[in-house]
Parts: C-alpha cells; sequence; structure tokens
C-alpha cells in the first residue's frame, strides 16, 4: 500500500470512530440508566482512547514531510504557550529565552506540535498546578530548549522505555505523544533527551542544529 492508501484507511477509521462517540453519547443521554453499567463505562473509555489517538495522529499530519523555512524557536514556545495558558490557570510561566539565538531551517508547524506534546507532557505531571520553567539557548553548532517541571518525576523503571509507542503512564494516555515527538526533532536532524530527578521533577531538552 502507498501513503494514499494508508491515508484513506486512517479516514475510514476517523469517520467510523467519530460515529460511533457521536452514537454512544446520544444513547446515553437518553438511557442515563446506562452510566452505572461497567461495561458502558468501559466501552466509554475506550471509545475515548482511539479519539485521543487519531487527535494525536491527525495533528501531526505526514510527520515524514517537512515544509522547511526560516523558524523562529522563541516565537514557537511563546505561540504554544499562549495557546495553553488559558487552559491551565494553574501554571506559573517562567520564560528565559535568549534573543540572540537567531533562526533555524525548521518546519514551524512540526516543532510547534513537539513542543506542544512536551509541555502538556509536563503541566500533566504536575495535575494542572505548579511551575513550568522553559528556556532557550545557542551552544556552537546547536540551539537548545529546555523545559523543566515540578511534577515529580518519571518512576526509573519507566526510563529506559519513556519513548517507545504506547507506553505511557496516565489513566487515559495514548503513549504516542513523546515517540511522535521525538520523531519529528529526529526528522530535524536534532536530539531530545530528559534528565529525570525522581520525587522533583523532569526536565526534556531539545537540541536543534543552527541554520548553516
Amino acid at each position: 500500500m502507498n501513503t494514499l492508501d494508508y491515508q484513506r484507511i486512517f479516514h475510514e477509521i476517523k469517520n467510523s470512530v467519530t460515529l460511533i462517540s457521536s452514537s454512544l453519547q446520544l444513547l446515553e443521554h437518553n438511557l442515563p440508566i446506562l452510566k452505572k453499567e461497567c461495561h458502558w463505562m468501559n466501552a466509554m473509555e475506550e471509545v475515548g482512547y482511539l479519539k485521543n489517538m487519531i487527535l494525536e495522529i491527525s495533528q501531526t499530519g505526514n510527520a515524514e514531510q517537512l515544509t522547511l523555512e526560516h523558524a523562529d524557536i522563541n516565537s514557537i514556545v511563546q505561540q504554544v504557550c499562549i495557546f495553553l495558558k488559558d487552559s491551565y490557570p494553574g501554571i506559573q510561566w517562567n520564560l528565559e529565552l535568549n534573543p540572540t539565538i537567531g533562526k533555524i531551517q525548521a518546519d514551524s508547524c512540526k516543532l510547534q506540535q513537539a513542543l506542544l506534546n512536551l509541555i502538556k507532557n509536563s503541566i500533566e505531571a504536575m495535575d494542572g498546578h505548579g511551575a513550568i520553567k522553559i528556556q532557550s539557548n545557542a551552544e556552537t553548532q546547536n540551539i537548545t530548549i529546555k523545559i523543566t517541571d515540578c511534577g515529580g518525576g518519571i518512576a526509573p523503571e519507566l526510563e529506559p522505555k519513556i519513548f517507545d509507542l504506547f507506553m505511557t503512564s496516565k489513566k487515559h494516555g495514548t503513549g504516542l505523544g513523546l515517540a511522535i515527538t521525538r520523531h519529528i526533532i529526529h526528522l530535524h536532524h536534532g536530539k531530545l533527551e530528559f534528565a529525570n530527578s525522581p520525587g522533583i521533577g523532569c526536565t526534556f531538552s531539545i537540541s536543534l542544529p543552527k541554520q548553516s
């Protein structure tokens, strides 16, 4: 099968899951007693999981195809923060953005999605309340972005699997966000790493090559 075939299959699945979800919600509205059935609630949770998975995939789009341009990393970080601020009023935002880092050749939309995934992960690790620090800086050959939270860090036994597909510690997580994010960064010839402090928090670091 070619890329177009996969796209058609994806859209068929998306349409079917959307129809099933709408039908279940309508049925629940008409028959509230269904909420008391554990099998019903399990079905609703599974459909919700599928919807979240489809949303994450559709937001990322064709990850293999980059539309490169002169991208301003600081501007992308600020746009993502503005987008999230209203949804998470309990977050204290500490931005330390180096104004002299310059621009890079990158796909702004996909980098925005990668940063959105990482920042949302940090916010969810803190249950929507706490301080998040985002730093940008310039090194000899790279530009770095660091995202630090105080959400208690990652369980040590999960560290080797943190970027694996479908690996998640969230109740309704899809396990796609970090895997997709690392893939986007790798397509830009960059690196995505993390420094874990169990019981304290975690820092995710993106390193991207400077524009030559």
